[in-house]
């Protein structure tokens, strides 16, 4: 695994080999399928999709509902948020992504299939050196009781805050160290409440979900259909998330970041407000 300082210090690396994941879509039911390539130098990562070429940047990319979607002429391509966080924290700088489908394959709602099939196939190093942004000024941005808040450091640093709407419970996750992403964020599933499910359900979406897709909790912040991997797993999801939001920059982001209750919609609007220099 990479050290944190070498995701952006350090010199580009792609994947050390291809690898290929099916599985089902979590909103079409349908099965779909991503292959990784390795990618040469100063390519970024570029998703082939409908048989276009999709380069990943804010341009490209936009919040959906409680995902984070690629634009593509013939048909977007869902959930593309996990995928960008193992990409994030494993340090895959250059990689062609070839979707088959409508989705991203949503496997449990983590993003532990895609670590595990990274930490099997490795990196490849290559010569050039990797460009990154370094924030320059704080920057918050708010959505009700949602809160980012970046600002300038000389270490990457997440510290993440999620409080239950239901019952006002807290959790807490401190992350200086991205190291510990295999082991400590990867498994943290994404949630959801029985009431938003049922209201989902009824409305038509999740056509491919099931009782393993994520964590359900009832109104009193109990988990209903799993066990907790982690006590504190959806923060930890949060985090997840959020890595792969920011990396739709293109480039990663160097900075110190306080996530309240964060969301994809919340990530985007930090994206756009960031000063930062590019290196």
């Amino acid at each position: 695994m990479t050290k944190t300082d070498e995701l952006f210090f350090g010199n580009q690396h792609t994947v050390a080999q291809e690898f290929e994941l099916f599985g089902k879509g979590l909103i079409s039911g349908e099965i779909c399928s991503i292959r990784v390539k390795p990618a040469p130098e100063d390519t970024g990562i570029v998703f082939i999709a409908n048989g276009e070429e999709v380069k990943l940047s804010q341009n490209t990319t936009y919040p959906g509902f409680h995902n984070l979607n690629l634009r593509s002429t013939a048909g977007d391509i869902l959930y593309i948020e996990h995928i960008l966080s193992v990409f994030f924290a494993f340090g895959v700088d250059n990689a062609i992504v070839e979707i088959e489908g409508k989705e991203i394959p949503f496997f449990d709602g983590s993003s532990l299939i895609f670590s595990e099939r990274m930490l099997q196939v490795g990196l490849k190093e290559q010569n050039s050196i990797r460009k990154y942004m370094v924030i320059t000024e704080k920057v918050e941005v708010k959505d009700g009781e949602s809160l980012i808040v970046a600002e300038p450091s000389d270490k990457f640093i997440i510290h993440a805050v999620y409080k239950s709407p239901k019952t006002g419970i807290k959790e807490e996750l401190f992350v200086d160290d991205i190291s510990i992403y295999p082991d400590e964020i990867a498994p943290a599933r994404t949630f959801i409440y029985e009431k938003d499910l049922n209201e989902a359900l009824n409305s038509g979406l999740f056509k491919g979900g099931d009782m393993d897709s994520a964590i359900i909790f009832s109104e009193e912040d109990k988990p209903i259909n799993t066990d907790l991997r982690f006590e504190n797993e959806r923060v930890r999801h949060k985090i997840l998330d959020f890595l792969g939001d920011i990396y739709c920059s293109g480039v990663r982001i160097f900075g110190k970041f306080f996530l309240f209750n964060q969301s994809h919609k919340l990530s985007r609007e930090l994206l756009k407000k960031l000063k930062y220099i590019l290196l």
